[in-house]
């Protein structure tokens, strides 16, 4: 189920009135959910493009989607096998794993 979620969330239309910070053309290479732990590993092309705002919001997106059946899950988060720990040319710190309340409060933060 969660993986049929995920690639609906990378697939090149993202429906009506919908729009996704995740660049065309990520897939998804695998994922894995063990207790109370989500793994998900995608495509180089996830590190393509975009500002901070927009590299924080496909985090976020991939984010709640794991974690949409267990939202008090970690999500581990890799890139073509390699636990991913800087994302884009702006250098945005991705500290693992990814929790639904690390990042609220993260960018709460970024509001500020």
């Amino acid at each position: 189920l969660l993986t049929a979620a995920v690639n609906n969330l990378l697939s090149d239309e993202p429906g009506k009135d919908l729009i996704t910070g995740i660049p065309q053309g990520t897939t998804l290479r695998s994922l894995k959910v063990k207790s109370d732990a989500v793994y998900v590993d995608l495509s180089k092309s996830f590190t393509v493009g975009g500002g901070s705002l927009s590299m924080t919001g496909r985090l976020g997106q991939i984010l709640y989607t794991a974690t949409s059946l267990n939202p008090s899950a970690k999500v581990y988060l890799s890139v073509e096998g390699k636990p991913l720990t800087v994302l884009g040319g702006e250098g945005l710190i991705v500290d693992q794993p990814l929790t639904r309340s690390q990042f609220e409060q993260d960018t709460a933060a970024m509001k500020e």
